[in-house]
């Protein structure tokens, strides 16, 4: 996947639209443990500073995904964006500059949409807001249906429950 830059590197002030709707890189397909469903929805606009030229980018990946409460499958959209800074430069990217190199006509954005596709990703996605999960005594989905479980007794506070607290505190005698 890459844009190509021939007239927006030459005027500073240009700009450059362009929107990807294609298949996945495929080191975005290997960066995710989801698998990726349908096409990479992609809109990239470059502009021209006359320093360098600053690519922002936005899209939104369609993905199946496992709940974390409830450990049910469900379609998660997951919207991401970045805004890179590219310099016409020669050799290879150094990851301690903060600015990407490019050469030629084209600015190439695999690994630039893997990582912002990677930080995007929840770390526990949740199938809705409101899920109740699954019971941890029986094991039943609570979104389906409900069981009759018991709260076991931790008989390690049964001494606590033997102690006595007066009831108005603030009316003790002295």
């Amino acid at each position: 996947m890459y844009i190509r830059v021939v007239d927006v590197k030459k005027w500073a002030g240009r700009e450059e639209h362009q929107h990807f709707f294609e298949e996945w890189p495929a080191v975005v397909q290997e960066r995710t443990e989801y698998p990726l469903q349908g096409l990479a929805e992609l809109d990239v606009n470059v502009r021209n500073t006359g320093r360098a030229l600053i690519a922002e980018i936005a899209g939104k990946a369609h993905v199946q995904a496992v709940c974390a409460r409830c450990l049910e499958s469900f379609d998660l959209v997951i919207p991401f964006s970045t805004v890179e800074e590219f310099r016409e430069e020669p050799g290879a990217s150094d990851p301690d500059q903060d600015y990407y190199r490019f050469q030629g006509d084209k600015i190439f954005l695999d690994d630039i949409v893997a990582d912002a596709f990677g930080v995007s990703v929840p770390y526990a996605p949740y199938c809705r807001p409101d899920c109740q999960g699954l019971c941890p005594h029986c094991g039943a989905n609570l979104n389906v249906e409900t069981c009759n479980c018991q709260e076991p007794h931790d008989s390690r506070w049964s001494l606590l429950e033997q102690l006595k607290f007066p009831d108005d505190p603030s009316s003790s005698d002295h």
